[in-house]
């Protein structure tokens, strides 16, 4: 609606104004009304309108006062002129000021008419220019940001082209006197074997962004773009301990808004926007010694340490391993795991792939040695491809050593031990569970930790065992209950998967239409057509 304020010194003529036309049939609402023109600058001020109706001639403040002021302000407001003489200049002036019209009382009902018609095609043009603008500016911003996020690439990647050199050098959010550079990378799921999708990701990226977007850019402190599926924040400041302080806010604001674990790496402060590739370098490697830090944490740069040999001292503890599994008993079995364990990640702390690749080698001389013995080891236990696989998928070494320490245990209670009829106790007591728990959450390390397996394990003795998967035969479990609700209950389908063991529903219907070929609501209908 078209907002317009009627004034007059007379209210009889306002009143007779407001009931000359049918004011919302034009698309038009009258928000105010002013009798001096004191009062009307006063209610434009307050109200915005985008018309003013106004006699010429008012106490205080003429209407030409008033037009003048809103040409002089450069206020949106449209204009139309009624008056009981029709003085020329008057005309001459209000026109000259860009007043729409100049009506002479009493004022006609269909000139009214055809002056609010060419008062709306005014505004309607000044509406689509104000879009326009802001469309053009809007881009201009646009096309200046990606240049500036494209010239920090280059800047980053060690190849600043002269032309991206000088944008920064004319940027004011780069004004320093430090630089640094700051990595936001998002934690994985809880459950190492579920996955972010495509969709998710971007949702994910696109609200980080939102957040960065407000303490970063909108702020005026430096700017955010995307490099290897991670964000990279490059900050301006003056004080050493800003960038550090900036993490510990960014990290709160994503975990209380977006409910998101995080990891934020910063670079040590560079005096020279030409250091900032080996800035991002630095947070690359801080962001790194979150396997060995641990995850959802600030990591600040520490150089490495210059790496030394320690082979004497691996050898001695894999052997004290292998000694303990063949002699003693699990706790210290566990123990030499341990020492052995924590000596590989203090030699190789800051260097993930030595870490994994020593962790591998380890194992698998610990494991030649003890086939060598004589001892009688499981298939999985001597697949090196598939041990490689597994060690490298780990987000930290935590979980490696944990994965590590739950492999030998079950290795060391299959030595000379016939699990035959024990296999079958598990596997009965884990359907079981199933059976009783399909509602709740069930993840394989849960079951897994129920029969004394690691995961991995405890994957290949379900299927052994089952000629299955662990999460399909769940998935079985689930939907065999699900149609026993479909056919037999009124529930909606968003309560059967609930019940089943589904927080979203169109994930179970999903899962259902895959298994069944049709939908719940769908399997419920010819269910009972059948009855």
């Amino acid at each position: 609606m078209i907002r317009i304020i009627l004034a007059d010194d007379e209210p009889i003529i306002i009143k007779g104004l407001r009931k000359l036309i049918d004011w919302e049939s034009f698309g038009m609402e009258i928000v105010g009304q002013a009798y001096d023109g004191l009062e009307l600058m006063q209610l434009i001020e307050e109200l915005s309108p985008e018309l003013v109706i106004s006699d010429i001639s008012m106490p205080h403040r003429t209407g030409i006062d008033i037009i003048k002021e809103i040409k002089q302000r450069a206020m949106p407001v449209h204009v139309i002129f009624i008056s009981a003489y029709q003085e020329f200049s008057y005309a001459r002036d209000a026109v000259a000021f860009g007043a729409i019209d100049y009506l002479v009382k009493p004022v006609v009902k269909q000139q009214l008419e055809s002056v609010l018609d060419k008062a709306i095609s005014l505004i309607s043009e000044h509406h689509e220019e104000q879009k326009r603008k802001g469309k053009l500016q809007l881009l201009e911003r646009k096309s200046r940001h990606e240049e500036l996020q494209e010239a920090l690439i280059q800047l980053t990647d060690g190849n600043l082209s002269a032309s991206a050199k000088i944008l920064l050098d004319k940027d004011a959010q780069l004004s320093g006197p430090f630089y640094s550079v700051l990595i936001v990378a998002v934690e994985s799921l809880k459950d190492e074997t579920d996955r972010w999708t495509e969709k998710e990701k971007k949702l994910i990226e696109f609200a980080i962004g939102n957040v960065l977007q407000e303490v970063i850019i909108d702020s005026g402190i430096g700017y955010v773009f995307m490099k290897r599926d991670q964000h990279v924040i490059v900050v301006s400041h003056v004080e050493s301990e800003e960038p550090l302080l900036l993490a510990d806010d960014l990290k709160e604001k994503i975990e209380t808004f977006l409910k998101l674990k995080v990891s934020i790496a910063l670079s040590n402060a560079a005096s020279e926007l030409i250091e900032l590739e080996a800035a991002y370098r630095e947070a690359e490697h801080a962001m790194e010694m979150k396997y060995f830090l641990g995850l959802n944490r600030v990591l600040s740069y520490t150089p490495p340490e210059r790496p030394h040999s320690f082979d004497k001292e691996l050898y001695d503890l894999q052997w004290g391993v292998i000694r303990a599994m063949t002699a003693k008993g699990w706790p210290q079995v566990q123990n030499a795991l341990t020492v052995w364990l924590e000596m590989i990640k203090n030699e190789t702390y800051s260097d993930r792939t030595l870490a994994v690749s020593t962790c591998f080698s380890s194992v698998s001389f610990i494991i030649q040695e003890l086939s060598k013995s004589g001892v009688n080891l499981s298939e999985r236990a001597l697949d090196k491809r598939e041990l490689q696989q597994q060690m490298a998928s780990f987000e930290t070494f935590e979980r490696m050593s944990c994965d590590i320490i739950s492999t030998f245990e079950m290795t060391y209670k299959e030595m000379d031990n016939d699990s035959g009829n024990k296999d079958k106790m598990i596997l009965a007591r884990i359907k079981q569970y199933i059976d009783e728990h399909y509602s709740e959450e069930i993840t394989l390390e849960s079951m897994a930790s129920m029969a004394f397996m690691n995961p991995y394990y405890f994957s290949s003795f379900f299927k052994k065992h089952t000629k299955q998967n662990f999460k399909q035969y769940v998935t079985e479990v689930r939907m065999k209950h699900a149609t026993d609700m479909l056919s037999l209950t009124d529930l909606m389908v968003y309560e059967i998967a609930e019940k089943v063991g589904y927080n979203n529903a169109r994930h179970f219907s999903d899962m259902f239409k895959k298994m069944y070929g049709k939908l719940p609501n769908d399997y419920r209908q010819e269910t009972k057509k059948n009855l």
